[in-house]
């Protein structure tokens, strides 16, 4: 006997729950999206945001369509792979949510999106395990499960705890940290080993001269951070101005919590560190030698 034809003899107690994975599929369906359409740019990102989230909304989708086109084991077994594999993604989403943005629709949209993953869970294992087995009735609920396993995967590798554009600054500040200390480090050794109190290399907003004072930098392109250049190690008089053995370079968010959460540290040791709480990094502070894992879910 065929699957259809095994699933058209079930008896009623089967499709009980059938009206009720069909609204939990939609409102999953609709909270994704709206949380997704809130906190994707409006360029052409969202666009491809969109297409790369398709493997998520579409489930929910095919669901109600297989629950009531005599497809109800498949159904059933797709709407438990999609609910395990959301629980814990949802929970990180309505945690980032109450970190970064408080508006009480969007936190009501994701915990509603919470919300009905158990409800999938719960009814579509309820309903499957109560029916008579099939052939290949395993292997279908394997197959719905190990998609769902994908897709958790692929948001643990790609979720991050802190928003898009605090991410783009705190890279563009480590490049342009990075970037600055070689070209300090550069001058440096030309001048026997000897550097500046005040380096002369940082563009059309930079000062030239020998100052009194660390010396605050602002890069030609805005990265939300403010930069500052220090002497250190006091040596003898160079050029007429005071010359040191070493300097130090640092960076912090020009709005903590805004434009960055993280300050780092660099010298010529070419290392930088960096600290997330809100003052300047120094040399103590731990090496961040990665920029693609500096984010992981925590």
């Amino acid at each position: 006997m065929s699957q259809k034809l095994s699933e058209g003899v079930l008896p009623v107690a089967a499709f009980r729950y059938r009206q009720v994975l069909t609204w939990a599929s939609a409102i999953s369906f609709v909270s994704i999206f709206m949380a997704f359409w809130v906190w994707v740019p409006k360029d052409e990102s969202r666009l491809l945001g969109l297409l790369f989230l398709l493997p998520v909304l579409l489930p929910y989708a095919f669901i109600p369509l297989r629950l009531h086109s005599q497809r109800l084991r498949s159904g059933l077994t797709l709407a438990l792979a999609m609910g395990c594999a959301l629980l814990i993604p949802g929970i990180y989403l309505l945690r980032f949510a109450l970190t970064w943005d408080k508006r009480w629709w969007v936190l009501g949209d994701l915990f509603l999106g919470l919300l009905m993953q158990p409800v999938l869970v719960v009814i579509a294992a309820k309903t499957f395990f109560s029916m008579p087995p099939v052939p290949r009735g395993r292997v279908t609920l394997l197959g719905s499960l190990t998609y769902g396993f994908l897709l958790f995967a692929l948001f643990w590798l790609s979720y991050s705890p802190v928003p898009l554009d605090i991410t783009k600054n705190e890279h563009s500040a480590m490049k342009y940290l990075k970037a600055s200390a070689f070209a300090a480090f550069v001058d440096g050794h030309e001048q026997g080993g000897l550097y500046p109190e005040a380096f002369s290399g940082w563009g059309p907003n930079s000062n030239p001269e020998c100052t009194a004072t660390p010396h605050v930098i602002n890069p030609g392109n805005p990265t939300g951070y403010l930069f500052e250049y220090r002497g250190l190690n006091p040596s003898s008089a160079f050029d007429g101005c005071a010359s040191f053995r070493d300097f130090s370079m640092a960076a912090r968010p020009a709005v903590f919590g805004k434009t960055g959460i993280r300050s780092f540290f660099i010298d010529k040791r070419m290392a930088i560190h960096a600290t997330s709480e809100n003052r300047p990094a120094n040399a103590i502070d731990p090496i961040d030698s990665t920029l693609v894992l500096e984010h992981r879910p925590q």
